[in-house]
């Protein structure tokens, strides 16, 4: 057999076919398959890489569920404090609303209240319009009762207002004449007021109220006669007043005497 180096064998790429010389967990000697070995070799590897990608996978994911958890706690805490504040903000509403609430109710108090007194400001409003109505009827009756008062003293008033005036007087007076002389003024129709005034120009006759005449002087006096109820019935006469003369009889040859024989002057 010709011996050659192990340098001197040519080199072979692959494990297949290939055997290598050991022992058993017995200690027995065994020849193994460096096939199976490369088999065992390749698969451990694969697992080794493969543990490292899922490691690496796991790590990826562990740090994504770190961060996650440190999102997650950012918004715990955020979400802490928003339920703190949305605590506080309900605390505040539920305080409003109890304020609220009393309002309400002081409110709906006042308007019941509001609702008593419009209630009998109507009442009263209606008591005051069935008052107004009644006085207002009242005022009217008045009315047609002044009315009819006021047309019964137009009516008696122009029963007393005289429509006409009828001068009874002498026109010639001698003077000396102690006679009383009167001037007689009667007014029509019966019943109307009598109030007459005199006026004398006071020339020859005075006039007093009762339409007594007295001599003043020879002469002529106007005298006017007036109704005051109605002075458009007014009249004026004139009376004369003449010195005393003989009067004669008809034959103007003898001297006209009176019963007693004295001598009668006109």
């Amino acid at each position: 057999m010709k011996k050659i180096k192990i340098t001197e064998l040519p080199l072979y790429s692959s494990l297949k076919g290939l055997f290598t010389i050991g022992t058993d967990k017995d200690n027995r000697s065994v020849k193994v398959s460096l096939e199976f070995v490369e088999e065992k070799t390749n698969t451990a590897v694969e697992n080794a890489e493969t543990a490292t990608r899922e490691a690496q996978a796991a790590t990826t994911a562990a740090r994504t569920a770190t961060t996650a958890a440190q999102t997650a706690t950012s918004g715990a805490t955020t979400a802490a404090s928003n339920a703190r504040t949305a605590t506080s903000a309900a605390n505040k509403a539920a305080y409003d609303a109890n304020t609220a609430t009393g309002k309400a109710n002081a409110a709906t108090s006042a308007a019941n209240d509001a609702a008593g007194q419009a209630t009998t400001a109507k009442n009263n409003a209606d008591a005051a319009t069935t008052a107004a109505i009644e006085a207002t009827e009242e005022a009217h009756e008045a009315t047609i009762a002044a009315q009819l008062a006021t047309e019964q003293t137009i009516a008696a008033l122009a029963r007393l207002i005289p429509t006409g005036l009828k001068v009874e007087s002498i026109s010639r007076i001698t003077y000396g004449n102690t006679a009383e002389n009167r001037i007689e003024a009667t007014l029509t129709p019966n019943g109307t007021m009598p109030n007459i005034i005199f006026i004398s120009d006071n020339e020859a006759v005075r006039i007093d109220q009762k339409g007594r005449i007295k001599v003043v002087g020879i002469g002529a006096s106007e005298v006017q006669i007036i109704p005051t109820c109605n002075t458009d019935l007014a009249k004026t006469i004139i009376i004369r007043v003449e010195a005393p003369t003989l009067r004669m009889v008809n034959t103007r040859k003898k001297l006209r005497l009176i019963s007693s024989g004295a001598i009668r002057l006109n």
